[in-house]
């Protein structure tokens, strides 16, 4: 009896805590602190926009750019990304300082956090992770 009581609560916890494609929406702050990004669902593909700087003027009160030029206020920076096995995959991030995009990965850590991986391989062996955190934008 007891093995089946086991397995039972065992298939009912996985059940509970499985994420949904969907969990990943909302809006969050980068490890950094300096930017909010708002992930939203377009055709079954995630992607997130810079809603917030720290700092969206430069020094001359021009809006902060990227590398080549384009106001990183509103720049989407991460696209494509798919929902598989609990995570979401196959997408891109795009560094706005450095001006690159690598491949992505991300996974939720319980509701509120977010590891983000950015790879210069579609293996994620060669990269780094930041951890996000969800917020309520104002």
């Amino acid at each position: 009896m007891k093995p089946v009581i086991l397995l039972s609560f065992t298939f009912l916890s996985t059940t509970l805590l499985a994420q949904k494609a969907d969990d990943i929406l909302g809006t969050w702050l980068t490890e950094d602190k300096t930017a909010y990004i708002k992930i939203f669902e377009k055709d079954n593909e995630y992607f997130g926009k810079v809603t917030w700087l720290e700092e969206p003027y430069d020094e001359d009160g021009n809006p902060t750019t990227d590398p080549d030029g384009k106001p990183v206020l509103h720049m989407v920076i991460i696209k494509n990304f798919v929902f598989e096995d609990d995570e979401w995959v196959d997408g891109t991030v795009y560094d706005a300082k450095s001006g690159k995009t690598y491949y992505g990965s991300m996974e939720l850590d319980g509701i509120n956090e977010l590891d983000l991986r950015g790879s210069l391989d579609s293996f994620g062996l060669m990269g780094r992770t930041e951890t996000w955190m969800r917020i309520e934008e104002k």
